[in-house]
């Protein structure tokens, strides 16, 4: 009767690797489920959300339209303040140009900048309603450093 040589640990790790009982994932796996687009969709959400922080929360939108309803209401001013303390400056076009008429020269300057920038990117309609806003606020305005920010927005035009 012969006794069972013992396995070296080489020759374990060799065989797990061998075996089709791993536990993970193997990478083919992961490609594989890459390609259906239905769970790839998914994947690219969840990471979108990972990368946008606190504007990926589900209560991002929500509060993003808690603007938009309020703009022109008492409660505007309330809304914009939540929003900017929770997420920040936003990044839409539609929700800037409704901060131009916030009370806070700070926000309202960001806002300008930030609409500024993304001027290029849009037509023709949204770029003259950004320029009639600045030359209404130019002359209308009586805080000094968003009429220069409007000034300096219409200069780059």
């Amino acid at each position: 009767m012969g006794e069972k040589r013992k396995k070296s640990w080489r020759e374990i790790d060799r065989m797990r690797d061998r075996s089709g009982h791993r536990s993970g994932s193997s990478p083919d796996v992961l490609e594989r489920a890459l390609q259906d687009s239905r769970l790839k969709k998914m994947y690219l959400e969840e990471a979108e959300k990972l990368f946008k922080g606190p504007k990926g929360r589900p209560e991002h939108a929500k509060d993003l339209q808690r603007i938009h309803d309020n703009y022109g209401k008492p409660g505007f001013g309330k809304a914009v303040k939540r929003y900017i303390d929770i997420y920040g400056m936003p990044d839409d076009w539609g929700t800037l140009m409704l901060l131009l008429d916030y009370d806070d020269s700070e926000v309202v300057v960001k806002a300008i900048e930030l609409l500024a920038g993304m001027a290029s990117e849009k037509g023709p309609v949204e770029r003259r309603g950004l320029k009639s806003k600045l030359n209404t606020m130019k002359l209308l305005c009586e805080d000094y450093e968003i009429v220069e920010a409007a000034e300096e927005a219409l200069n780059n035009f």
